[in-house]
Protein backbone atom coordinates (compact mmCIF):
# COMPACT_ATOMS: atom_id res chain seq x y z
CA UNK A 1 0.00 0.00 0.00
CA UNK A 2 2.86 2.74 0.65
CA UNK A 3 0.75 5.05 2.30
CA UNK A 4 1.47 8.49 2.41
CA UNK A 5 3.05 9.26 6.57
CA UNK A 6 1.13 12.53 6.12
CA UNK A 7 -2.28 11.15 4.87
CA UNK A 8 -4.77 10.16 7.70
CA UNK A 9 -6.06 6.87 7.22
CA UNK A 10 -8.92 5.16 9.37
CA UNK A 11 -8.82 1.25 9.79
CA UNK A 12 -12.25 -0.61 11.02
CA UNK A 13 -11.55 -3.91 12.50
CA UNK A 14 -14.12 -5.89 13.30
CA UNK A 15 -13.52 -7.96 15.86
CA UNK A 16 -12.16 -12.13 14.91
CA UNK A 17 -14.59 -14.91 15.16
CA UNK A 18 -15.68 -15.56 19.09
CA UNK A 19 -16.66 -18.91 20.83
CA UNK A 20 -20.51 -18.77 21.30
CA UNK A 21 -21.47 -17.51 24.87
CA UNK A 22 -22.82 -20.20 27.69
CA UNK A 23 -25.65 -21.83 26.60
CA UNK A 24 -29.06 -20.25 27.78
CA UNK A 25 -26.97 -17.11 28.98
CA UNK A 26 -27.76 -14.05 27.04
CA UNK A 27 -26.73 -11.38 29.45
CA UNK A 28 -24.20 -8.21 28.11
CA UNK A 29 -21.77 -10.20 31.02
CA UNK A 30 -22.13 -13.38 28.95
CA UNK A 31 -21.42 -11.73 25.81
CA UNK A 32 -18.57 -9.27 26.87
CA UNK A 33 -16.84 -12.36 28.04
CA UNK A 34 -16.95 -14.68 25.31
CA UNK A 35 -12.89 -15.21 24.09
CA UNK A 36 -11.61 -15.61 20.48
CA UNK A 37 -11.67 -19.34 18.96
CA UNK A 38 -8.62 -20.62 17.74
CA UNK A 39 -9.22 -19.56 14.24
CA UNK A 40 -10.52 -16.32 15.75
CA UNK A 41 -6.58 -15.68 17.15
CA UNK A 42 -5.13 -16.94 14.38
CA UNK A 43 -7.10 -14.42 11.89
CA UNK A 44 -6.30 -11.57 14.25
CA UNK A 45 -2.16 -12.37 13.90
CA UNK A 46 -3.17 -12.71 10.16
CA UNK A 47 -4.80 -9.04 10.45
CA UNK A 48 -1.58 -7.81 12.33
CA UNK A 49 0.54 -9.55 9.39
CA UNK A 50 -1.30 -7.73 6.46
CA UNK A 51 -1.03 -4.16 8.27
CA UNK A 52 2.94 -4.81 9.00
CA UNK A 53 3.11 -6.01 5.18
CA UNK A 54 0.98 -2.63 3.97
CA UNK A 55 2.66 -0.31 6.36
CA UNK A 56 0.02 0.40 8.67
CA UNK A 57 0.48 0.46 11.99
CA UNK A 58 -2.19 2.50 13.87
CA UNK A 59 -1.21 5.43 16.12
CA UNK A 60 -4.07 4.89 18.15
CA UNK A 61 -6.20 2.24 18.65
CA UNK A 62 -10.10 2.75 19.71
CA UNK A 63 -11.30 -0.80 20.97
CA UNK A 64 -14.60 -1.89 22.85
CA UNK A 65 -14.03 -3.28 26.30
CA UNK A 66 -15.43 -6.91 25.17
CA UNK A 67 -12.66 -9.83 25.27
CA UNK A 68 -12.84 -10.35 21.75
CA UNK A 69 -12.09 -7.12 20.90
CA UNK A 70 -9.25 -6.95 23.34
CA UNK A 71 -7.96 -10.16 22.14
CA UNK A 72 -7.82 -9.60 18.76
CA UNK A 73 -6.53 -6.28 18.78
CA UNK A 74 -3.87 -8.13 21.02
CA UNK A 75 -3.71 -10.84 18.41
CA UNK A 76 -3.38 -7.90 15.42
CA UNK A 77 -0.26 -6.22 17.37
CA UNK A 78 1.42 -9.41 17.53
CA UNK A 79 1.22 -9.97 14.25
CA UNK A 80 2.39 -6.75 13.38
CA UNK A 81 4.99 -6.84 15.87
CA UNK A 82 5.25 -3.57 17.19
CA UNK A 83 4.68 -1.83 20.61
CA UNK A 84 1.71 -1.16 21.57
CA UNK A 85 0.20 2.42 20.58
CA UNK A 86 -2.08 4.38 22.62
CA UNK A 87 -4.98 2.23 23.35
CA UNK A 88 -8.06 3.49 24.59
CA UNK A 89 -10.93 1.70 25.59
CA UNK A 90 -13.99 3.21 24.64
CA UNK A 91 -17.18 1.52 26.42
CA UNK A 92 -19.20 3.60 24.08
CA UNK A 93 -18.00 1.33 21.00
CA UNK A 94 -19.61 -2.50 22.39
CA UNK A 95 -23.04 -2.73 20.80
CA UNK A 96 -22.83 1.23 19.30
CA UNK A 97 -24.50 2.08 15.56
CA UNK A 98 -22.79 4.17 13.52
CA UNK A 99 -23.15 7.51 14.91
CA UNK A 100 -21.98 6.70 18.07
CA UNK A 101 -19.02 5.06 16.54
CA UNK A 102 -18.12 8.47 14.29
CA UNK A 103 -18.20 10.50 17.42
CA UNK A 104 -15.61 7.84 19.10
CA UNK A 105 -13.70 8.49 16.07
CA UNK A 106 -14.25 11.96 15.53
CA UNK A 107 -12.83 12.87 19.61
CA UNK A 108 -10.01 10.48 18.80
CA UNK A 109 -6.68 12.85 19.04
CA UNK A 110 -5.41 14.99 16.27
CA UNK A 111 -1.82 13.61 16.50
CA UNK A 112 -2.76 9.78 15.14
CA UNK A 113 -2.43 9.80 11.39
CA UNK A 114 -3.56 6.36 11.54
CA UNK A 115 -6.57 5.28 13.87
CA UNK A 116 -7.78 1.82 14.44
CA UNK A 117 -11.08 1.26 15.71
CA UNK A 118 -11.68 -2.51 16.92
CA UNK A 119 -15.63 -3.19 16.98
CA UNK A 120 -18.60 -5.03 16.18
CA UNK A 121 -21.13 -5.81 13.71
CA UNK A 122 -23.54 -4.43 12.73
CA UNK A 123 -21.98 -1.26 13.69
CA UNK A 124 -18.56 -1.43 11.81
CA UNK A 125 -20.57 -2.53 8.30
CA UNK A 126 -22.66 -0.07 8.89
CA UNK A 127 -20.39 2.95 9.75
CA UNK A 128 -18.11 1.72 7.02
CA UNK A 129 -21.20 2.07 4.23
CA UNK A 130 -22.01 5.45 5.54
CA UNK A 131 -18.68 6.69 5.10
CA UNK A 132 -18.34 5.39 1.88
CA UNK A 133 -21.92 4.39 0.24
CA UNK A 134 -19.91 3.76 -2.96
CA UNK A 135 -17.72 1.42 -2.15
CA UNK A 136 -19.28 -2.05 -3.73
CA UNK A 137 -16.44 -4.41 -2.04
CA UNK A 138 -18.02 -3.49 1.14
CA UNK A 139 -21.35 -5.38 0.02
CA UNK A 140 -19.72 -8.95 0.27
CA UNK A 141 -20.04 -8.53 4.22
CA UNK A 142 -17.83 -7.82 6.87
CA UNK A 143 -17.04 -10.99 8.25
CA UNK A 144 -15.28 -11.76 11.53
CA UNK A 145 -11.54 -10.04 11.52
CA UNK A 146 -12.55 -8.14 8.12
CA UNK A 147 -10.41 -4.44 7.93
CA UNK A 148 -11.66 -1.37 6.13
CA UNK A 149 -9.06 0.77 5.08
CA UNK A 150 -9.81 4.46 4.35
CA UNK A 151 -8.35 7.58 3.55
CA UNK A 152 -9.18 10.86 2.68
CA UNK A 153 -11.60 11.30 -0.33
CA UNK A 154 -9.39 13.29 -3.52
CA UNK A 155 -11.81 15.93 -3.85
CA UNK A 156 -11.95 16.61 0.14
CA UNK A 157 -10.72 19.53 1.03
CA UNK A 158 -7.08 19.60 2.65
CA UNK A 159 -8.00 21.23 5.42
CA UNK A 160 -10.52 18.79 5.88
CA UNK A 161 -9.06 16.40 8.21
CA UNK A 162 -6.68 18.51 9.89
CA UNK A 163 -7.79 16.51 13.09
CA UNK A 164 -10.15 13.56 13.15
CA UNK A 165 -13.44 16.06 13.33
CA UNK A 166 -13.43 16.37 9.62
CA UNK A 167 -13.78 12.18 9.04
CA UNK A 168 -17.34 12.74 8.26
CA UNK A 169 -19.33 10.58 4.97
CA UNK A 170 -18.07 11.52 1.53
CA UNK A 171 -14.68 12.88 2.85
CA UNK A 172 -13.00 9.68 3.44
CA UNK A 173 -13.29 6.54 0.86
CA UNK A 174 -12.58 2.93 0.79
CA UNK A 175 -8.96 2.31 0.14
CA UNK A 176 -8.82 -1.54 0.74
CA UNK A 177 -11.48 -4.26 2.66
CA UNK A 178 -9.99 -7.60 3.31
CA UNK A 179 -9.81 -10.73 5.25
CA UNK A 180 -6.84 -11.55 5.66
Amino acid sequence: MNPDPYTRRLILLRHAKAQPAPAGDFSTEADLARPLSTSGREAALRCGAWLRANALCPDVILCSPALRTRQTMQGVLEGLGTAAPNILLQPAIYEAEPPALLACVQAAPATAMTLMLVGHNPGISKLAHELDPLAQSLDEGFAPGALAVFQPHAQAPAASLANWQGCVPNMVCLHTFTRP
